[in-house]
């Protein structure tokens, strides 16, 4: 759970954006939408990645992260104009080409919205093979996003 909302938060955890949820994230029903979330989720993850570093090991090895499935829980509703905060985490599983990504999302009372987990790994870019990625990579993962 995240230790508080807003800007004090990120100046201590690089694993955290926020986002304020326009018309684009809303459905029928007048709240987010799966689909909206999982917009939100990804745009997150990939502005994370670029908080913590991996973005430029990424680059430099020609590794990226790659989903293989995912699982959404939907906690609590929230609506067109609220701000919400996306956590993420990794779990490197014991083969560590392979890992479980960890993406929360929290509205502005610091309850739990939606809990997002896929599993995935680490794909060679070139060779378009599940690769252990090298020691940085995983060392960034584990400093950053443990």
């Amino acid at each position: 759970m995240p230790l508080a909302f807003g800007n004090s938060y990120l100046e201590k955890n690089f694993n955290s954006v926020f986002v304020k949820l326009t018309c684009d994230h809303i459905d029928k029903n007048g709240h987010v939408s799966e689909a909206g979330y999982l917009i939100v989720a990804n745009l997150a993850y990939w502005k994370i990645c670029e908080q913590v570093g991996l973005l430029k090991l990424y680059s430099k090895y020609k590794i990226s992260g790659i989903v293989f499935d995912t699982y959404m829980e939907f906690k609590k509703e929230v609506f067109e104009g609220e701000e919400v905060m996306i956590n993420l985490r990794f779990n490197i599983t014991n083969d560590t080409r392979k890992i479980v990504r960890l993406l929360d999302i929290y509205d502005r009372e610091n309850r739990l919205v939606v809990k997002i987990t896929s599993n995935g790994g680490f794909l060679d870019l070139e060779k378009r093979k599940i690769v252990e990625p090298p020691k940085k990579i995983l060392d960034t993962c584990l400093k950053y996003l443990r």
